[in-house]
């Protein structure tokens, strides 16, 4: 073994060092799937996402804010697709929390199964409601601010969410 000049600014090797312990935060926690399934699926999901999320958010900004918002375009494009940030964000984050959670489920293999398929489930129903939210936004844009926008009443709104809730009670 050749020793060269370069060979001494080189650090001596130390043993391993343990990793740190990792964040033992909320969404952490969820995040890497150390909830248990049904808390992941159902309280994380269901009440957070489902309620929190879908219900309140989504039902707030589609029927309150975005037609007050329609004789300021920027700010209702700004507004409207931060929406859609948040909600796909919120989205993948219970997914991927929910999937982990599920991989390690010790129980009966049906209901990894079931919260798997369901979870996929969820994922096209968002899809369609997240295409649909795109449209709202774009016609309330493209429409000149003295007419009258084609939005679902609040009470329209919150039965098609309490109705999306029910289909899926994650997204």
């Amino acid at each position: 073994m050749s020793t060269s000049s370069e060979d001494k600014y080189l650090p001596e090797a130390v043993p391993n060092e343990p990793l740190p312990l990792q964040s033992g935060g909320f969404f952490a926690k969820h995040w890497r799937g150390d909830y248990s399934l049904v808390r992941s699926y159902w309280v994380n999901g269901g009440l957070i996402c489902g309620v929190g999320a879908n219900m309140i958010v989504f039902s707030m900004v589609l029927t309150r804010l975005l037609p007050s918002f329609r004789e300021q375009r920027a700010l209702l494009l700004m507004v409207g697709f931060g929406e859609i940030a948040f909600h796909i964000a919120i989205q993948v984050w219970v997914l991927v929390g929910t999937w982990r959670a599920a991989g390690k489920y010790k129980g009966a293999r049906i209901w990894p199964i079931a919260a798997r398929v369901a979870m996929v489930l969820g994922v096209c129903l968002s899809i369609g409601r997240t295409l649909e939210l795109i449209e709202i936004i774009l016609a309330l844009h493209l429409l000149p601010a003295s007419s009258p926008a084609a939005l679902p009443t609040a009470q329209e709104a919150i039965v098609n969410t309490i109705l999306h809730f029910l289909l899926w009670p994650v997204f």
